[in-house]
């Protein structure tokens, strides 16, 4: 039974209990890849890589691309969405190397960047990278396109980037580090893609992206590619693009191919329900998640233990061993691979069949990313969250977030309790902490003795009375010199020699000082300095000489000089002769 209207037709289906009214769309006949004026080289490689039909968001997005519109796309991963974006950016590339060509415009061989892509990852990179070398194969002259990334060595990548690129896939902190080491210049960027915006917009990442926007063009073309659209990404998108183009591919389509299934178990029950699953079903692979690095690493050892091989990757390992996880899942090498949120965004695996999320992801927007690494490109999938009495609030919020209202299931023999289990304590005894070795002390023997010998002239001195101690190592205080009378020089008088003789140290009688003198009662008389002893022996050894008196004595005659003989000089002065005849200045 049906009936239809001028807007809309709407279809009763008829099943038992119930009475199903399901709108339906008109969906007109899907056009193929020949519709888009693309290049042969293009049409040949998609033929190579299988592509028969486009999906929804590639027929939205690619003609909007290639006549130079902003475009804001929402689409679930696993969609097509980076095809969406390289097949468009490629013939946008042919197009300005065929103008330039016919111009005659000389190649500019200096570091700058026609097309760049941010993404969050370092996975995700190498994987659009590869896709655009996939499309670009068979284009003339070829295409330069690198990926750069951190937790590598930058030198080979600024070494790549001589030149420049056509198209360059970065994270955003590698690629600051790249412009502030002058490896490659912004200034001539025309497209700007930013994919998984709305993870780019978490935690360190915005601050990032403001600064990279402040070395961009004005002028340019965005493109915004997301699987949610929380209101962390508003902000940027006002501030970046310019009238874009919005495509919700919800609206598109109705049925998802995806089955969510939710399974309560006991937390203590988590690891052996996990094993169980992985051994009863015919999974060819199975992707697991963890919200924390070291869980990864102790669920591969927790399993290993039960008979199921896994390997872990998450952001503490070296970007060798991540990527060689990814390669060894990629090629089926490895059934289980269990990982992070932020690893597990650039994970593009075709027919895998199922998700499984050990632990809930803390934001309701990484649970959507979570369950979109099934089903992909139309196949069917199955996304498993395995919860414990913790987290039935949490998953509760995540429900109401997606818009959806999932039907909790037990398993038999890990069925959960109707009340939370208490957590089991350790009654182990705690280790006792072992006690601090004492550091060696290195004995100095001349210290020990010198202290030894301090000590016994202590000992010493305190036995002795008090007059006759002495401080150890005190200076003996200053003491004046008294004025001695003894060894004092004097002159004999009448006697002609110039020998000195001494007398004995006695105070000569006091003389009586007059009243004007009295002043100078309390003056202290300087200390005669005492003459050494050499002068002693060498006055007494000398021979006696006769003195002359006062009035028998002749001055001596002072030489002239001859300015004094000649009376040149103007200083001459002309004195009266004594009776002596001698002149007397």
């Amino acid at each position: 039974m049906s009936f239809s209207d001028s807007k809309s037709r709407i279809q009763l289906e008829w099943r038992p209990q119930s009475l199903l009214v399901k709108p339906m769309k008109n969906t007109p006949a899907k056009p193929n890849f020949k519709s888009f004026t693309l290049s042969p080289s293009i049409y040949s490689a998609i033929e190579t890589a299988g592509f028969k039909e486009p999906t929804d968001v590639q027929i939205e997005t690619i003609p909007a691309v290639l006549n130079g519109r902003d475009v804001l796309a929402r689409a679930e991963t696993g969609s097509g969405k980076t095809a969406a974006f390289v097949l468009p950016l490629l013939e946008k590339i042919i197009r300005q190397k065929i103008i330039n060509s016919a111009k005659k415009k000389p190649v500019d061989k200096s570091n700058v960047v026609n097309t760049l892509i941010l993404v969050p990852t370092r996975e995700l990179a190498i994987q659009i990278r590869e896709e655009f070398e996939k499309f670009a194969a068979n284009i003339e002259p070829k295409v330069k396109c690198l990926s750069v990334f951190g937790g590598v060595k930058i030198n080979p990548q600024m070494i790549a980037l001589r030149g420049g690129a056509d198209i360059l896939v970065s994270t955003p902190g590698r690629l600051l580090d790249l412009e502030r080491n002058n490896a490659i210049l912004l200034y001539q960027v025309k497209t700007l893609v930013i994919d998984e915006v709305d993870r780019l917009m978490k935690g360190d990442f915005e601050e990032e992206i403001d600064e990279i926007m402040k070395k961009l063009p004005k002028v340019r073309q965005n493109l915004m590619f997301t699987a949610t659209f929380p209101d962390s990404i508003r902000k940027l998108v006002r501030k970046v693009m310019n009238e874009p183009e919005i495509i919700n591919v919800d609206d598109l389509y109705d049925d998802a191919k995806t089955v969510q299934r939710v399974i309560t178990v006991n937390r203590n029950q988590k690891n052996d329900l996990l094993a169980h699953l992985l051994k009863t079903n015919d999974w060819k692979q199975v992707l697991i998640f963890c919200s924390a690095k070291r869980t990864c690493d102790n669920l591969v050892m927790k399993l290993e233990k039960r008979g199921v091989s896994a390997v872990a990757m998450h952001g503490n390992q070296h970007q060798y061993a991540r990527a060689g996880a990814l390669r060894d899942f990629k090629a089926g090498i490895s059934r289980v691979l269990i990982a992070t949120d932020v690893a597990g965004r650039g994970i593009d695996i075709e027919e895998l069949p199922c998700v499984i999320n050990y632990e809930l992801p803390r934001s309701p927007n990484d649970y959507t990313h979570r369950i979109g690494r099934t089903g992909r490109a139309g196949e069917n999938g199955m996304a498993i969250s395995l919860i414990s009495h913790q987290e039935y609030q949490h998953f509760g919020v995540i429900e109401k977030r997606v818009g959806m209202r999932l039907e909790r299931e037990q398993i038999e023999g890990f069925e959960a309790d109707a009340k939370a289990p208490e957590i089991p304590v350790s009654t182990k005894p705690k280790k006792k902490k072992k006690p601090k070795k004492a550091k060696k002390v290195v004995i100095d023997k001349n210290k020990i003795s010198e202290k030894k010998v301090f000590s016994e002239k202590k000992a010493a001195l305190e036995s002795k009375p008090v007059a006759e101690k002495k401080i150890l190592g005190a200076k003996k205080p200053y003491q004046k010199k008294k004025d001695s009378v003894k060894d004092k020089p004097i002159a004999v008088e009448g006697s002609s020699s110039s020998f000195y003789r001494t007398v004995e140290n006695k105070k000569p009688a006091a003389d009586k000082k007059p009243i004007s003198d009295k002043r100078l009662a309390g003056t202290k008389k300087p200390a005669v300095k005492e003459k050494p002893s050499h002068y002693k022996t060498l006055s007494e050894n000398k021979p006696a000489v006769e003195k002359k008196p006062l009035a028998d004595r002749k001055p001596a005659a002072k030489k002239k000089t001859s300015e004094e003989s000649s009376g040149s000089s103007l200083y001459t002065r002309v004195l009266p002769k004594t009776k002596a005849g001698n002149s007397d200045e």
